[in-house]
C-alpha cells in the first residue's frame, strides 16, 4: 500500500477538501451536471482517502502505536507489555556507547524495579513526522520526547527508536537511542538503569 494512501499527510486532506469546496461553490452558481460530477467526484476521493488511511496502518503508524503501548506498559509496569513490542535483540545506545541486550535482560533490568519502588509516570508525546526517517526499505526510525516523574520531579529525554519489519510482517523495535530532551542528537543520555557497554554478560 503506498504510503501517500495508508498514511497520507494532513496536506493532502487539505487539498482535496479544498477542491471539494470550489467545486461545490462552482456548482452552486451554474447548477450544471458537469460541475454536480466534479463535486461528487472530490468528496468521492476524500472519502476514499479517508477509508484507506482509517483501515491502513503504515509503518510509521504501526511504529508511533508501537512506542505509545511500550511507554503505557512502562507507566503500569508492565514488563511483559513492554517487550512484546521489541525484537529478540535490541541495540541501545546511551552515553557510554552501545550495548546489545535480548528480550530477557531487558526483563531483569532493575529499571523495572525503580518505576515500582518511586511509582514513576511515564509519558510521551511530539512524534512529529519530520522526525522520521527510513534507513532502508524494511526499518523506520521515529524520533519523540519522552519523561519519567515521580515525587513531583520530571527526567525529560529524547528518544529515537527504529522498527524492522520482522519475517511475520511486523514492526518490532530493533534499536534505540536516548538524548538530551533540549540539545536532542547533539547529547546523548542514558536512561536511568538501562545497560551500558561491559554492563550485561
Amino acid at each position: 500500500m503506498p504510503t501517500f494512501l495508508s498514511d497520507p499527510p494532513d496536506s493532502i486532506y487539505l487539498i482535496l477538501g479544498a477542491i471539494a469546496l470550489v467545486a461545490a461553490a462552482i456548482w452552486f452558481n451554474r447548477r450544471d451536471r458537469r460541475s454536480q460530477a466534479v463535486v461528487g467526484g472530490s468528496l468521492a476521493l476524500l472519502l476514499l482517502l479517508f477509508i484507506v488511511d482509517r483501515l491502513a496502518e503504515s509503518p510509521r503508524e504501526e511504529a508511533v502505536r508501537r512506542a505509545l503501548a511500550m511507554v503505557k506498559a512502562a507507566d503500569t509496569q508492565n514488563p511483559d507489555a513492554f517487550l512484546s513490542h521489541i525484537a529478540d535483540k535490541l541495540e541501545y545506545q546511551g552515553e557510554s556507547g552501545s550495548v546489545t541486550i535480548t528480550r530477557d535482560q531487558l526483563r531483569a533490568l532493575d529499571f523495572w524495579k525503580l518505576l515500582k519502588q518511586w511509582n514513576v509516570h511515564v509519558a510521551a508525546w511530539d512524534f512529529s513526522r519530520d522526525d522520521v526517517t527510513t534507513p532502508d526499505e524494511s526499518s523506520i526510525e521515529i524520533g519523540f520526547l519522552a519523561k519519567g516523574e515521580a515525587d513531583g520531579k520530571q527526567a525529560p529525554i529524547y528518544l529515537r527508536a527504529r522498527f524492522t519489519r520482522q519475517p511475520n510482517g511486523q514492526y518490532l523495535m530493533t534499536a534505540l537511542s536516548s538524548y538530551d530532551a533540549l540539545k536532542r542528537s547533539k547529547e546523548r543520555k542514558t536512561v536511568p538503569y538501562f545497560p551500558t557497554p561491559g554492563s550485561i554478560n
